[in-house]
């Protein structure tokens, strides 16, 4: 792929639509494997089968991306994933819940499983808005200096970050948003099914209609004492659930907001 813009005999508006198409399908499979991971609880191996199988598996998708779109856009999606999955580590290390190396599979996303649950809901909404946060204002950045030079496929990448790490805030789990909501109030979840179901209908893909029916698992899995309510898992305080919520709806308004900016820029670009 050319330093400045996109590959000789090849539609613009043909690369727009696979940047979508890979956005979506990073979306999907980072929600798909990211529900899995947060149920591998007591997982155990080998410190180096564990960093053997990260890396390997993050030059496997390293690999499938370039192939499909060019190694530049691929290096900065595979760093965008990491990045997210790194936000997760952080914060699981920090509250001793004994997190593995990130694990990545091509066209699904990246998953960072834990050794113990978090045994407190502010905790748990935490662990989960660190990852959208990290990768979702570095996806900024990358957009920016991309604009800013004149890089398109670093344009491109931004859009996707910023697009996976919004589509990880709806608040429906398995997604990231259900479980940071999930510590305001379950009744978070109600829309953000909507949200899941009407996009399943829109986008049409087996991936989307499994995610739809994860999340209404989940729903009812809340709404019938299955779900973060659990006895031994302390609720949040009011203080939490403010801090919580202030923080979730400004990350939600800003990626939401240059999203919206970047996709219009993006298409005016490729249009030249």
């Amino acid at each position: 792929m050319e330093e400045g813009g996109h590959e000789p005999g090849k539609d613009p508006a043909e690369k727009k639509n696979k940047g979508a198409i890979l956005g979506s399908l990073g979306v999907l499979g980072i929600a798909a494997f990211k529900f899995k991971s947060f149920l591998l609880v007591g997982l155990s191996s080998l410190k180096f089968a564990v960093f053997f199988k990260s890396f390997f598996s993050m030059f496997l998708m390293l690999g499938v991306y370039t192939v499909t779109f060019g190694w530049t856009y691929a290096f900065i999606v595979v760093g965008i994933l990491l990045i997210h999955e790194m936000g997760h580590y952080i914060w699981m290390k920090r509250h001793g819940l004994e997190p593995h190396a990130p694990i990545f599979v091509p066209f699904f996303g990246a998953a960072v499983a834990m050794g113990k649950m978090p045994d407190n809901q502010a905790v748990n909404a935490w662990v989960a808005m660190a990852g959208p946060m990290l990768g979702g204002y570095t996806s900024i950045l990358f957009y920016y200096i991309g604009a800013q030079y004149g890089l398109t496929y670093l344009m491109a990448a931004g859009w996707t970050g910023v697009l996976l790490n919004l589509f990880q805030l709806i608040p429906v789990r398995p997604l990231d948003g259900g479980f940071i909501t999930g510590a305001i109030s379950k009744w978070f979840m109600l829309p953000g099914a909507l949200m899941i179901f009407t996009l399943a209908l829109i986008w049409q893909t087996p991936l989307m209609f499994i995610i739809a029916l994860l999340s209404g698992f989940s729903i009812f899995r809340a709404f019938t004492g299955g779900g973060l309510t659990d006895a031994g898992v302390q609720p949040a305080t009011a203080g939490q659930k403010f801090a919580i919520g202030a923080t979730y709806l400004i990350l939600a308004l800003s990626l939401g907001y240059i999203y919206s900016i970047a996709d219009a820029s993006l298409v005016s670009v490729l249009r030249k």
